[in-house]
């Protein structure tokens, strides 16, 4: 819904995989067509060649914690974070059902807010981009 609005070129989505020896690069490049993501503005994110936990504690300084089943399989939840345009964690929308209209109003609010805060510091996606 963000793309189908002027805030398409302000929004930055990242996917992140705590699975990387499943979600290969290659799994993770095929992964935004397959299901029908805008590449331009959406970064699949897999820990490749380096220690398969470098997501993993990625997504823990989140307040993600895992669980490996016998058969291999984790359990986890699944949590949209919000991240602000200076680098700072602003919300957390929970599951796969919550209405992506609140997440659009949320963002929308972010992306157009006024005054100092409001605008982009410089380096402000290197920042986010840091915590990988």
């Amino acid at each position: 819904m963000i793309n189908q609005t002027p805030m398409r070129e302000l929004v930055q989505f990242v996917t992140i995989t705590t699975d990387p020896e499943r979600d290969t690069p290659e799994v993770m490049r095929d992964y935004g067509p397959a299901h029908g993501l805008d590449s331009v503005n959406w970064l699949f994110l897999t820990s490749g060649e380096r220690p398969e936990d470098t997501t993993r504690n990625l997504a823990e300084r989140f307040g993600h914690k895992f669980t490996r089943t016998e058969d291999g399989y984790q359990i986890h939840g699944v949590v949209t974070h919000v991240i602000d345009r200076n680098g700072r964690w602003q919300a957390n929308f929970h599951g796969l059902k919550f209405d992506p209209t609140n997440l659009v109003l949320y963002v929308n609010a972010l992306t157009n807010a006024h005054g100092p805060e409001g605008h982009p510091e410089p380096g402000w996606w290197d920042k986010v981009r840091s915590l990988f």
